[in-house]
């Protein structure tokens, strides 16, 4: 009995490793995105489920955008500077603020599904939230 005893003493240095290596392997995947360029030189359009439509430009000078189904369907507003995560493989988290308008969005965009995600507060008090069908898209 005495035995098992110093058995159990001798694993325990074992246990405490195993728990820090599992500890800070879980840490290593839970790490946050840096900030990404990655978008620039693409150009998406997509229909909200509210039946929105919007034509969507990421360069360097900033995001720019089309109202489709609005009252100027041609006009460009912007560019707006935006930030940008990469999620994971073609999955990005996009947003900016509209100066002057008072428009802060937010786009959960994912090119494998071509299913984007949109939340915005419109002129400070509005919000929108609604799921999109990515129905075109331009990536250099």
């Amino acid at each position: 009995m005495h035995n098992k005893g110093v058995q159990k003493e001798s694993m325990k240095p074992f246990i405490v490793l195993w728990v820090i290596f599992l500890f800070t392997a879980t840490l290593e995947a839970a790490e946050l995105s840096l900030p990404t360029r990655d978008l620039n030189s693409t150009n998406i359009t997509y229909n909200y489920t509210s039946g929105r439509s919007y034509n969507v430009k990421f360069e360097e000078k900033g995001v720019s955008y089309r109202y489709l189904t609005g009252s100027k369907p041609e006009k460009w507003w912007g560019p707006f500077p935006y930030q940008a995560f990469k999620i994971e493989d073609e999955v990005y988290f996009a947003s900016w603020f509209e100066e002057g308008y008072g428009d802060y969005v937010t786009l959960l965009i994912n090119f494998n599904n071509n299913l984007l995600y949109g939340s915005a507060i419109l002129s400070g008090k509005t919000v929108h939230f609604h799921g999109a069908e990515i129905v075109k898209t331009d990536r250099k």
